[in-house]
């Protein structure tokens, strides 16, 4: 829905979904791709629900072997209960907030509330696990099991805090919702968050990363055959005319394009068919005809995901390098842009190889990146965007599309977020609504992707 990966495949709704122009979500239970909403939500409050059960037992006096160990749970517990919320309300227009205080069995009709208020309910959870770890006896977890990524208190605290950020930044559905976030309070949270990155270690059959190995699969020759990086989250980087023409190309009429870039993590300086260090370049196209070429990339990934790799060693989930480019957009915000630069300049120019930029964006030469829509060298904003969407390409599934409502980058008429699943409005006999499409309730409004949120250069 964010443009990030392209398919011509239906697998998980992600067919209808991409279509071009946009139509509403089909949220009946007997949808044939309704685990589109449904698994999230039920997976979701499976969760919640396992771990109530656990902090109800801890409430009522259980000892998980000792003290520390009892602290470790209480504080993991609240932890896994906030951001479970928290992805609820990344998702869905509404939920019903749960813990380990509320009587199930005293209600009678659920209490759903809008997403602010769930978010709200999430960081406030992710507070709670936060100050169990400070005030109870020092702990460590392990690499097993747990979060499959071992770590001091310490970690886990500043783990917490920058699912917190994320939560205050990316809830948001609209441009007017981004801005209004209390973005100092954000800064506060990434500096007080993670210092490497988050990457839970894989073990076959036990914890993997199937978006890392559908975006990298090779059955055969021929690379990212179920899907791949999309000419919209790399074209920007395009020196040629390849990506200026496809925006300007009528939807049905595009077609897939071979880029020239000073990228690296695109193009190696070979030339424009030699793989770059997250994509590379691959002619051939499997999707059908018939279900738009507009779908078409000729790029695959190799980043993450290839081979066994999804399922096997660290798995990247919240990074470093997202912390510094939430952050740089916080600056950018409040008006100290000078202080953005560095924190795009890290990724741009150890990864990217690209020169660095300054405060009025990119050096506006031939071969800038990158560039805007129209061709012209891109302002701060633009690069930051580019920044975080190269940057987060194959780190997980969501963040694309939880950015791109907040910058209204996504396509006109997108739904902003999912329905309370059909299935379970069924079972409280409600009745069935849905989003998207054109003139729908829930809507993405027409795309502004270049309008800056202070004033900058380049900036329109």
């Amino acid at each position: 829905m964010a443009r990030e990966a392209t398919s011509g495949f239906a697998d998980f709704g992600q067919l209808e979904l991409s279509a071009e122009p946009r139509a509403a979500w089909n949220n009946s239970p007997v949808n044939a791709r309704n685990q589109v909403s449904e698994g999230p939500w039920y997976g979701l409050y499976r969760t919640i629900s396992s771990v109530n059960d656990a902090l109800i037992a801890i409430d009522s006096g259980l000892v998980v072997v000792d003290a520390q160990r009892t602290s470790r749970t209480h504080a993991v517990g609240k932890f896994m209960q906030g951001i479970s919320h928290q992805y609820l309300a990344f998702y869905f227009d509404s939920a019903v907030v749960t813990d380990e205080k509320l009587a199930l069995d005293t209600i009678t009709k659920p209490n759903f509330v809008a997403y602010p208020a769930v978010s709200k309910a999430a960081v406030a959870q992710l507070d709670s696990a936060i100050a169990i770890a400070n005030r109870g006896p020092d702990f460590s977890l392990p690499l097993d099991g747990w979060l499959f990524q071992g770590m001091t208190r310490a970690q886990f605290v500043r783990l917490a805090n920058s699912f917190a950020a994320k939560a205050l930044a990316q809830t948001p559905r609209s441009r007017a919702e981004r801005a209004a976030v209390d973005w100092t309070e954000v800064i506060r949270r990434v500096d007080a968050g993670i210092q490497t990155d988050f990457a839970p270690v894989a073990q076959p059959d036990i914890l993997w990363d199937d978006w890392k190995r559908l975006l990298a699969r090779l059955r055969t020759v021929i690379p990212s055959d179920f899907g791949r990086p999309s000419n919209w989250v790399l074209g920007p980087a395009d020196s040629s005319q390849g990506f200026v023409n496809y925006v300007a190309t009528p939807v049905a009429n595009r077609v897939a394009f071979q880029m020239r870039t000073k990228d690296r993590r695109i193009q190696a300086a070979g030339g424009p068919a030699v793989a770059g260090t997250y994509v590379g370049y691959y002619s051939a196209n499997i999707f059908a005809v018939s279900r738009g070429t507009y779908r078409y990339s000729h790029y695959f990934f190799r980043r993450f995901g290839t081979g066994t790799t999804w399922q096997t060693g660290p798995q990247p989930a919240v990074t470093v390098t997202e912390m510094n480019l939430l952050k740089a957009e916080a600056l950018i915000r409040l008006n100290r842009a000078a202080e953005a630069v560095p924190l795009i300049n890290l990724s741009r120019v150890s990864q990217g190889q690209l020169p660095p930029l300054t405060v009025d964006g990119p050096t506006d030469e031939p071969g800038c990146v990158p560039r805007k829509q129209n061709g012209a060298c891109g302002s701060l904003w633009d690069a930051l965007r580019y920044e975080k969407g190269i940057e987060g390409l194959g780190v997980d599934g969501v963040t694309a599309f939880l950015d791109a409502r907040g910058w209204q980058t996504l396509p006109e008429n997108t739904l902003i977020h999912l329905p309370i699943p059909g299935r379970e409005l069924g079972v409280l006999q409600r009745t069935l609504y849905s989003y998207g499409g054109p003139g729908g309730q829930g809507s993405a409004p027409a795309p502004d992707p270049e309008r800056c949120p202070v004033a900058l250069a380049r900036c329109p």
